[in-house]
């Protein structure tokens, strides 16, 4: 889906900028002896993906010759099919985990705690971005090793901007400086911004704003939701983009509908793939009335609690996730790192826009279990107060009352 497209495949972008990259292979510490054969399961994005990861079990298969892996992707409706082969005890050994659902696989046992692994290892939780390991963990335990990630971006084009005489935009932005801009951005069928109604990008703003989902229809609740809102429904600056014509923001971005939109390092993927002739730019996001923030979108690799073979398992995960792997992940340009060291290989303005929101980010997953419901909750209030069907308090206390059950 376009909010939370295949987080690999999603920076791609990153190819372009990456130079030589250093760093040492996942320490293997006091693991002993390894042996057995081992599954791993995820989704498949590409054919290209899977051929890197393919590659990279190869190598962990000929530093391991004891070991075999077997990949087994699950092409179509991955959680539905992970958590029946859970339910059944079939699962993979190792396999992809979503930080949109992980809470409840964590909350029921389902995953196998690794810090004792980890330890062995000489892995530390403090090699990884805080914010991604840290959502991976649940009462004092680690669950899964971040894979890759990304945040939400300001992705501007520049000509627009210069052809509207406007500055282009800074990290150091705030609301006021995106209304501004979006304004004189606005011009005949171009509108300055596409903001879906979608609480994939509602939800940093109602962070700035200093508000929260428990108390989502009060005064900061309120000015959020306003802000959000109001670039269509009052200022008539933003375009839903159905309303454009569009299947999502990015789409209207890319064929000059709209000026600025907020995506993660999958548009600039396509961008370069598909739009080489829009001259784009990428930003963070706008600081708000209370503070910055944005939204984390992460998997990690996790290990079944069932696992035979715990060791060879995680091996194989920390492996897939130590300096040298991600290294020639961040080459091919199929990942943004989740290793603290690695963040200094990053150097393009554009991609380290999108690596740079990770520290002041909360994950994707901000109501556990009823995320997904809760989001679709958000998403029709949005829409209302968009299209001018109820008042922004009308919508919120709605909200709320809707949404405080999926939040206990």
């Amino acid at each position: 889906m376009r909010n939370r497209r295949s987080l690999v495949a999603a920076i791609a972008f990153i190819a372009l900028i990456i130079g030589a990259c250093g760093g040492g292979a996942a320490p293997s510490g006091t693991l002993g002896p390894l042996s057995g054969d081992i599954r791993i399961s995820g989704w498949s994005s590409s054919p290209t993906e899977d051929a890197l990861l393919q590659d990279s079990i190869n190598a962990f298969m000929a530093a391991n010759p004891t070991v075999k892996v077997k990949w087994e992707p699950i092409a179509q409706d991955y959680e539905t099919v992970l958590k029946t082969n859970l339910a059944a005890g079939t699962e993979a050994d190792v396999f992809y985990a979503d930080i949109f659902w992980i809470d409840s696989l964590m909350k029921t046992g389902k995953l196998l705690a690794l810090d004792d692994l980890m330890a062995k290892s000489g892995v530390k939780k403090d090699d990884f971005v805080p914010s991604l390991i840290n959502a991976f963990s649940y009462q004092g335990k680690t669950y899964g090793i971040p894979k890759d990630f990304n945040t939400l971006g300001l992705v501007y084009n520049k000509d627009l901007f210069k052809a509207a005489n406007v500055a282009e935009p800074t990290n150091d932005w705030t609301w006021n400086d995106l209304s501004a801009a979006a304004k004189k951005l606005t011009s005949g069928s171009v509108v300055g911004l596409s903001l879906p109604a979608d609480a994939a990008r509602f939800m940093p703003f109602l962070w700035q704003a200093g508000g929260d989902l428990n108390n989502i229809n009060n005064a900061a609740g309120q000015a959020a939701a306003d802000f959000y809102t109001g670039f269509e429904a009052k200022d008539n600056v933003s375009k839903l983009p159905s309303e454009l014509g569009m299947g999502w923001a990015g789409e209207a971005f890319e064929k000059g509908k709209a000026a600025m939109v907020f995506e993660g390092g999958w548009l600039p993927a396509d961008l370069n793939n598909n739009f080489k002739s829009v001259n784009y730019g990428v930003v963070q996001m706008p600081k708000g009335t209370a503070a910055k923030s944005n939204l984390i979108f992460t998997v990690s690799y996790s290990i079944s609690a069932k696992t035979k073979n715990p060791t060879a398992a995680w091996a194989l995960a920390n492996y897939l996730t130590g300096s040298d792997n991600q290294t020639k992940v961040l080459k091919a340009g199929f990942a943004l790192p989740t290793r603290q060291a690695l963040s200094s290989q990053i150097t393009n303005p554009n991609s380290k826009a999108i690596f740079d929101g990770a520290p002041y980010g909360k994950p994707f997953n901000y109501a556990s279990a009823n995320t997904g419901k809760v989001n679709d909750e958000i998403n029709k209030a949005l829409e209302s107060i968009i299209l001018k069907k109820s008042s922004t308090k009308d919508a919120l206390d709605k909200l709320a009352t809707t949404i405080k059950p999926l939040l206990q």
